[in-house]
């Protein structure tokens, strides 16, 4: 063999090598990437399990948008609802009772959630009514369960 063969030889082992050497090096790297994201995730979701059961509802009030409600909230709004359920199936409903009852229903979302961007479009979880709502209406929505469902 010549010397020019050997050389070329050489140089194409070489070229291999350090291929190999560069091909092994993106393995080790794409692993530890992996490893990265893996451990990642796995802290999220330790995190949102040590929170606690944090349940977020979207609310619309006809008439002045969306927003977020924690469970906390949504509990105290199913208690009102609830009495809202028993004041309409009653056959003398109290008209004043009802409006009174519905505005505080209202006022509780506006109060303790989070308003949402009006230009976004987001499905709601619970939908209720304005407060101009007529009785003769509320005793059509408000019934079983009423307008929100049992936590």
């Amino acid at each position: 063999m010549s010397k020019k063969a050997k050389a070329k030889g050489r140089m194409a082992a070489s070229k291999l090598k350090s291929k190999g050497k560069l091909r092994a090096k993106k393995a080790v790297s794409t692993r530890k990437s992996a490893n990265r994201t893996q451990k990642r995730a796995i802290v999220a979701k330790t995190r949102a399990k040590s929170a606690g059961p944090s349940v977020k509802k979207i609310v619309r009030i006809m008439g002045h948008g969306q927003f977020t409600v924690d469970n906390k909230t949504l509990k105290k709004l199913n208690d009102i609802d609830n009495a809202m359920v028993e004041l309409v199936s009653k056959e003398r409903s109290d008209d004043v009772e009802f409006k009174k009852r519905l505005t505080e229903l209202n006022n509780m979302v506006v109060k303790n959630g989070k308003p949402l961007d009006p230009r976004e479009i987001i499905k709601s979880d619970i939908i209720l009514p304005s407060a101009d709502l007529s009785i003769d209406e509320a005793k059509r929505l408000f019934r079983g369960e009423g307008v929100i469902p049992e936590i």
